[in-house]
């Protein structure tokens, strides 16, 4: 997956470990970075997830790896589509990523339904926000290097 850099030359979509206060490895963060000009930059559609994590984290933390993809939806469908299609030539990123999100939107949806029917409001919750996490994004938004 690419999108073009203020370099003028492509930027990798690629996942991340990100240290934060020299003690937290957070694992699996969707990063685009230029081999050119070694520039990079959070997806910006999981920015606000990843701050809202480093402040629940707060200013001492305890040493600890943690997969960012177990807390943000977009970044759990990106990790598995990166270890599934890696070593192929021929895949289209960005239908293949619409395809992922397509599914995994149904299936949360299937899971808030079923969860409404057992009147259990916790879980309906935690479907809700990773529905929100998975909401507003496009996959143009990346590959055309638009900004949301």
């Amino acid at each position: 997956m690419h999108k073009q850099c203020h370099c003028g030359k492509p930027m990798g979509l690629e996942l991340r470990n990100v240290i934060y206060a020299d003690k937290v490895e957070i694992l699996h963060v969707p990063v685009f970075s230029c081999p050119s000009c070694f520039s990079s930059e959070v997806l910006q559609h999981v920015t606000k997830d990843i701050k809202e994590l480093l402040q629940n984290l707060g200013s001492k933390p305890t040493a600890r790896r943690i997969s960012f993809a177990r807390n943000n939806e977009l970044a759990e469908i990106i990790r598995k589509l990166v270890l599934e299609e890696a070593d192929n030539p021929n895949v289209d990123w960005q239908s293949s990523l619409e395809e992922r999100m397509e599914f995994r939107i149904n299936l949360l949806l299937d899971l808030y339904r079923y969860a409404r029917s057992l009147g259990d409001e916790d879980w309906m919750n935690d479907v809700q926000k990773r529905l929100v996490q998975l909401s507003g994004f496009t996959s143009e938004s990346v590959f055309m290097n638009t900004k949301n």
